[in-house]
């Protein structure tokens, strides 16, 4: 059964640490109906940032996130679980046994190997962007967070998505993840890094659609 019964779909797609919206442009143009795209790259705490979050959404909607986006959206299904319909936690971190600045930067860096060039240049252009003492202030916040102690409060439906060869979301802590929450499942997309909504977003689409119901992508 699907987790998105009545309407058609919204969707809020949420970021991860240091870019911008440019770096989910490949899955919003396959899906299908409303998307949201809030900005959301000024440091600030996790839940401060799912209280933006919230702020940004006219209603109920399916939030898609990445990365450190997963923080920020599985804050607001806590806070606010009334504007959260479904939740789709694409590469979640931060993994509870690496809250490490140096391993992240090495996982990051491992990742490169498995996503397109036009990506990495995506997520260069936007870091230099931001700046590396704000990138670093919101780093610090992302790894002082601990997800894995609010994921057991999440009421949304959930699906978890990694790539098969994500180094920042290990098999393991995505495993993991999926047990926390109580109504969660878990995809693997093959050949997909860390940011397979970039590199692999009819796929993701395809996986949505499951999820939800109904079909989700443009033909």
């Amino acid at each position: 059964m699907g987790a998105y019964r009545y309407g058609p779909p919204v969707f809020c797609l949420v970021h991860g640490l240091g870019v911008g919206q440019a770096y989910f442009e490949p899955l919003a143009r396959v899906l299908e109906g409303a998307v949201i795209r809030p900005e959301l790259r000024d440091p600030e705490p996790i839940a401060e940032l799912g209280r933006r979050l919230g702020e940004a959404l006219p209603g109920p909607a399916v939030l898609v996130a990445n990365s450190m986006g997963c923080q920020v959206a599985t804050a607001l299904a806590v806070s606010r679980p009334e504007l959260v319909e479904a939740l789709v936690l694409v590469g979640p971190t931060v993994d509870s046994q690496a809250h490490s600045a140096r391993r992240h930067v090495l996982r990051l860096a491992l990742d490169g190997w498995y996503e397109p060039p036009r990506l990495t240049a995506t997520v260069v252009r936007d870091y230099f962007g931001i700046g590396p003492v704000e990138l670093m202030r919101q780093a610090r916040f992302a790894l002082e967070d601990r997800i894995e102690e609010r994921l057991p409060r999440i009421e949304a439906p959930t699906l978890v998505v990694r790539g098969e060869h994500d180094p920042l979301s290990p098999a393991r802590w995505c495993e993991e993840v999926t047990a926390l929450v109580p109504n969660a499942r878990l995809v693997t997309i093959a050949g997909g890094g860390h940011a397979v909504h970039f590199s692999h977003p009819r796929e993701l689409a395809a996986e949505l659609s499951r999820f939800l119901g109904r079909p989700v992508a443009r033909d």
